[in-house]
């Protein structure tokens, strides 16, 4: 394992940098289920990437929001690296770099993301009604720290 980064099946996982905002930015527009904010909105936090082969496989914006709670903002991953275990690795090395208990907002229309997060510890504790648009409610979870 490299000093800031995840190495499992292939797949590093370090804190993104600059030069992989062009990539990020590409596999985001692929991905119909991440929030699609403009870079600019994301620059100032924290963001971990997935490499696999050298490419950008997946990403994860997140925020320490406070001394003991943190925020996923967005996740992401390509098209070609889905099922792999790319998000899965993300949200362990975010377990890792956070403070305190992590929260997220998930779509209700989107069970994937729900399935994996609830299979990697995270509870529901809430909804936010019309949060992504009329009719489209976010359940908010929770990860409470270890």
């Amino acid at each position: 394992m490299a000093e800031s980064g995840l190495v499992e099946s292939g797949i590093i996982v370090r804190e993104g940098a600059e030069r992989d905002f062009g990539q990020v930015t590409q596999i985001q527009r692929e991905c119909a289920e991440a929030a699609q904010w403009p870079l600019g909105d994301y620059s100032m936090f924290a963001l971990l990437v997935a490499e696999q082969g050298g490419k950008v496989a997946g990403f994860c914006w997140w925020r320490q929001s406070a001394n003991e709670e943190a925020e996923l903002l967005n996740l992401g991953v390509s098209t070609e690296a889905r099922r792999k275990g790319v998000a899965t690795l993300l949200l362990r090395m975010l377990r890792r770099k956070a403070r305190g208990a992590i929260f997220l907002e998930v779509a209700e229309n989107n069970p994937g993301a729900i399935s994996l997060y609830t299979r990697e510890g995270w509870t529901v504790i809430g909804t936010r009604p019309g949060y992504y648009a009329p009719g489209i409610n976010a359940i908010v979870m929770k990860k409470s720290s270890c």
